[in-house]
Parts: structure tokens; C-alpha cells; sequence
């Protein structure tokens, strides 16, 4: 698309003229948010099975009709403008909308189909996840489910926006926390499941395992894995140090990724901090051992978060009733 091409005045006919929702149509939200994602009109257009004028037009009678240029172009792609931000919050929220009548649709028809999107940390996904996810799949095999996983800092704007519709692990300790835009708190509902502990674990086959006591000491020169800064186990590690009279390591990988930090234990003789259901799991598999003295005293909660201002979609409900199935068979904390 040149960069020349006319926008329409927000006065003129075309922009002040019938409201935007008699003028715009669902495609154009689709293409829109499609030429953001894949970059450019080329990429966008290969996505889509459609031609290049096909997406530059629609891109094009968009601006026009909303009267301002969402995009910038230039030689390495298209840039989003600051209205074209806007614009695009929007775009998402209402294309979810349609997600959700879809599925709202189909479980009226087969009660068992549709697509779920759950976002999930580190806490709910040793266990507790794929176990939920296996029930419902035993009677909803129809369901799509996709998995996202990240913090509560990037997952509930998520789930406010309609991006997610449930996100699983350690609650927030303050509301506040739940969204950067605090007028959206009371827009989630947290629904606790169990109390999660924390353990500390080195390889089993690592030399210090045969012992039957282990001195702090003896761990200082191996390398600490820790919680990130950001999540909300980082307080557990502080304390932890604290109490056994030791100060923060100076040199520590930070993740909370579980295989990541599997693998370092495992493969680089590291030692980590590890939720315990999951350091349990991988205990009994034979990959580690929890050492029973470092046993971290604070506790964090686990449940789930969901929107709190729509009643949750069938498909929902029976994910949240595999929550509940899996905690019962002990396949939670």
C-alpha cells in the first residue's frame, strides 16, 4: 500500500456520516488484527489465502471509514499507529466476543465442543494441568484446548481481554496485582483450589543425594535456581534464605520454567527451589531428591481465575468440573 493514499476526514460524509457499527464488518477486524500479527500485508495475505490489493484495500476502507490511518508503512513492514492501538484493543475484544457466541452456539448444540484457551504458571502445570485436561478430553473429546503459559502479569490482562478464558496456578496476594489498570480488578474472580508448598531439589544422581543430611554450606557452590523477580514465589526464595541464615546467592538463574529448570538440575548438577507437587512427581520418577530439611514455610495459593462480569461458557464449566475431578483423584497439590 503507498503511504500517500487518502484518509477520509473524521467530518467528512464518510467518517461522521451512519455509526461506525452500520459501516464496519467483521472482516476487516480479522484482516486488521492479521496485518498486525504477521507484520506486513505480504505475510498477512499468505495467512489468509488472500491477494495482496485484497488486504491493502480492506486495510485501506478501514482507515477510511473510522477517519484516522491505523497504520504507518514503510519499507520493513507496517507500523502501528497510537489510534491504530487503540483500534486494536477493540478489534481483539470484539472478535473474542465472537469466539465465545461460536462456542456458546455449539455447546447449546453438542454440549462437548468448542475451543478453550487456558493460561497457566508454573504451579498448575506439573500436575494439576494435564490431568484436568485428560478428564475433560474423556468426555468432551470434541474440545480444542490450547495452552498458554506465562505470569499473572501477562495472562490476566489476557483473560480481561478475552484472549484467555481461564488462567490456572498461584493466585495474587493482592488484588492488585491481577491488572497494571486497577479499575479492571473487579472484573476477575479468583477461586482457590489448594495450598501449594515449595521444595528444594538436586539431581538424584547427584553426589550430595546418598547423604542423609545436607548443610547448606554444601550447596553454596552449586548454582541456585530461583523463582523470576516478578512472579509470586520470588518472596518464598527471600525468605527461604533468610531462615536458614543465608543471604541471597549472588550469581542465580531465574525461571520458572519446570523443564528448564529440570534439565539444569539433572544435566548441570544445579540446585533449584520447585513447587512441591511438581518436585514430588519428578521425585518419584527418579530424577530427584527433595531435601527434606530445606522445606520452604511459605505457602502460596492455587486455583484459578476467571472473568467475573460473563457467566462461563459450558465448555468452561466442564474444565473447572476436570479441575475439581483431578483434585479429587490427587491429581492437584
Amino acid at each position: 500500500m503507498p503511504g500517500s493514499e487518502h484518509i477520509a476526514d473524521p467530518h467528512s460524509r464518510a467518517g461522521h456520516g451512519s455509526p461506525l457499527s452500520r459501516r464496519l464488518r467483521l472482516q476487516q477486524f480479522a484482516i486488521f488484527i492479521k496485518v498486525i500479527e504477521a507484520g506486513s500485508v505480504l505475510a498477512a495475505s499468505r495467512e489468509l489465502a488472500m491477494t495482496q490489493p485484497a488486504i491493502s484495500k480492506s486495510i485501506q476502507d478501514l482507515e477510511a471509514q473510522v477517519g484516522t490511518r491505523l497504520f504507518e508503512r514503510g519499507k520493513t513492514g507496517m507500523r502501528v499507529t497510537e489510534s491504530g492501538m487503540v483500534f486494536e484493543s477493540h478489534a481483539r475484544l470484539i472478535l473474542s466476543q465472537l469466539r465465545y457466541l461460536s462456542e456458546d452456539l455449539d455447546a447449546m448444540k453438542t454440549g462437548m465442543s468448542g475451543h478453550l484457551i487456558v493460561g497457566t504458571l508454573i504451579a498448575a502445570s506439573a500436575t494439576l494441568l494435564p490431568n484436568a485436561i485428560g478428564n475433560l478430553r474423556s468426555f468432551a473429546p470434541d474440545v480444542d484446548v490450547t495452552v498458554k503459559v506465562g505470569s499473572n502479569s501477562t495472562l490476566h490482562p489476557q483473560l480481561i481481554k478475552g484472549e484467555v478464558d481461564i488462567v490456572l496456578g498461584i493466585l495474587p496476594e493482592e488484588l492488585a496485582v491481577a491488572s497494571k489498570h486497577h479499575h479492571d480488578i473487579s472484573l476477575l474472580k479468583h477461586v482457590p483450589l489448594f495450598d501449594e508448598g515449595f521444595d528444594v531439589v538436586i539431581s538424584a544422581k547427584h553426589p550430595l543425594a546418598a547423604q542423609e543430611r545436607i548443610g547448606m554450606h554444601e550447596l553454596g557452590a552449586m548454582g541456585w535456581i530461583i523463582p523470576t523477580r516478578e512472579s509470586a514465589n520470588y518472596l518464598a526464595a527471600q525468605q527461604f534464605f533468610h531462615s536458614n541464615g543465608q543471604k541471597m546467592p549472588q550469581r542465580v538463574i531465574e525461571s520458572v520454567s519446570i523443564l528448564t529448570n529440570l534439565e539444569l538440575v539433572i544435566q548441570w548438577g544445579m540446585v533449584a527451589m520447585m513447587p512441591k507437587s511438581a518436585a514430588r512427581r519428578f521425585e518419584r520418577l527418579g530424577l530427584v531428591k527433595a531435601l527434606e530439611y530445606a522445606r520452604i514455610e511459605r505457602i502460596t495459593r492455587v486455583g484459578y481465575t476467571i472473568r467475573a462480569d460473563r457467566e462461563n461458557s459450558a465448555i468452561l464449566q466442564n474444565f473447572i468440573g476436570a479441575l475439581h475431578q483431578s483434585l479429587r483423584e490427587g491429581g492437584g497439590g
